[in-house]
């Protein structure tokens, strides 16, 4: 339950995701992880209303902006799938190795106008800056990318705990101006992140022809356990589903058998996607992806991006990855949460 929504909470939403129930709560943990990632995070939310008279200004010129813009000609690839499923470390990859365009954190500093604010300050769409280290999905600095989903907001809505059903047929325009923008702005392929996707790529598929879509899948048993301690970490609470959820799931469940639900939940989620969109949907194996990543990029940039890619070259910039597998549940908990996945489970992943 996402409580009374208030105008300073309005306000914050963009910095501070309304559905969050400890917003000071999720501060202290921010502050005690010691992550730079969580530090620059939080500068960006208390930095963010003190730009928001700038960012009106430029809204104006962002405005003209979208109203020229028609559709993307250029290939989108958007990473999508369960949260705490390798998708920040594939895009983030991807982005690093690639010659494409990316939703940098500074577009959540100017959130009316994103495209603006980049070709404003010194268009610090930069890849050479950009690492893998981030936390839950964040990154520093002002050309780490982003996932924007504030910008996402507009077109699928606010409550990002619900998964929509249709795209407003305005919002739906917005969308395609919006991309079509970006790319005349700054050319090249895309690539974004967002895991909502997962509930609702078909709705951006139909309007967007140019993009695919790229699904991480991730072992039950590690996925489950990364969902359970984002919820401690994140929103305090075991309860609390990180990300998006069943809204069918029954009340008061134990959080090992919730946290299971939501990983079959997702499982489904995809599945509807693929069904839809066909060859522009393909499913990645976040352990596959880590064993060879190199391979991995090389076939997106060659198949799906159209463009050039030795994977000899990613192979020196990026060897294979640890794959993560440690147990960070005490024993019990582990436990149960074994037998749960393989009940739910019974030929693995």
């Amino acid at each position: 339950m996402s409580g009374t929504r208030t105008p300073t909470r309005s306000a914050l939403a963009r910095f501070v995701p309304f559905h969050f129930r400890d917003p000071l709560g999720l501060a202290r943990r921010l502050l005690r992880s010691g992550s730079p990632e969580a530090r620059f995070a939080m500068a960006s939310a208390a930095l963010g209303p003190f730009l928001a008279p700038l960012d009106l200004l430029l809204a104006v010129a962002e405005r003209r902006r979208l109203a020229r813009a028609v559709s993307p000609r250029l290939p989108l690839l958007f990473v999508m799938g369960p949260p705490r499923s390798g998708t920040t470390l594939v895009t983030l990859s991807l982005i690093r190795c690639l010659p494409v365009t990316y939703l940098n954190n500074l577009t959540a500093l100017f959130p009316r106008a994103p495209i603006t604010a980049n070709l404003l300050f010194g268009r610090p769409i930069r890849h050479e800056g950009v690492t893998l280290a981030n936390y839950y999905g964040r990154t520093r600095g002002v050309s780490g990318p982003n996932d924007s989903l504030h910008l996402w907001d507009r077109w699928l809505g606010q409550d990002r705990t619900q998964i929509p059903e249709q795209i407003e047929a305005e919002a739906g325009a917005q969308l395609v101006r919006f991309f079509a923008a970006f790319e005349a702005a700054f050319g090249g392929p895309l690539i974004a992140k967002n895991n909502s996707l997962n509930g609702c790529a078909r709705l951006v598929g139909a309007l967007l022809p140019t993009a695919h879509f790229l699904c991480l899948r991730r072992e039950p048993l590690w996925l489950a356990q990364s969902l359970l301690e984002a919820r401690r970490h994140i929103h305090g609470d075991p309860e609390v589903s990180y990300g998006i959820d069943d809204p069918a799931r029954p009340e008061g469940l134990d959080p090992i058998a919730d946290v299971v639900r939501q990983v079959q939940f997702h499982a489904a989620l995809a599945a509807r996607q693929r069904t839809a969109l066909g060859e522009r949907f393909q499913e990645l194996r976040y352990e596959v992806f880590c064993e060879d990543p190199a391979g991995v990029i090389a076939h997106v940039a060659r198949d799906v991006l159209g463009l050039s890619c030795d994977p000899d070259d990613v192979r020196a910039a990026l060897p294979p990855l640890a794959v993560a597998r440690r147990r960070t549940l005490s024993l019990e908990d582990f436990g149960r949460l074994e037998r749960a996945v393989a009940d739910s489970f019974p030929e693995g992943s």
